[in-house]
């Protein structure tokens, strides 16, 4: 009883000290004035290759590349999965211009941040 009245006074102090007001502020900036503080360089393409840069590789060792794993996941209507992880029919929707895709073919699975630009910013 006393060990649980105990962890529960802790708990409710940090929960306390969480949504109390600070008196010490870091820097403060507007969203604006932080953007614009940010550095400006060129950005450096030497030695930018896409091989450097593996992807749609078999991680989880199921026989599908990452792509296939991806259409698979992310299917309406789920492909077939033939010999050698191929994939036949199925349906995806595609959220940037709301439309159904038929079949892998017409599917792009691409990066979030392109390979060059990850390789530009390092």
């Amino acid at each position: 009883m006393i060990t649980s009245l105990c962890r529960g006074v802790i708990a409710a102090s940090l929960a306390f000290a969480v949504l109390a007001p600070t008196t010490a502020h870091a820097d403060e900036y507007t969203l604006t004035e932080a953007i614009t503080s940010l550095p400006i360089a060129e950005e450096i393409r030497d030695g930018y290759k896409r091989e450097l840069y593996p992807h749609w590789k078999d991680d989880d060792k199921n026989g599908c590349s990452a792509r296939n794993d991806v259409l698979i996941a992310e299917a309406i209507e789920a492909p077939t999965v033939g010999a050698g992880c191929t994939l036949t029919g199925g349906v995806w929707h595609s959220y940037y211009d709301d439309v159904l895709v038929q079949g892998p073919s017409g599917v792009d699975i691409d990066h979030m941040v392109p390979l060059a630009e990850v390789h530009d910013s390092k």
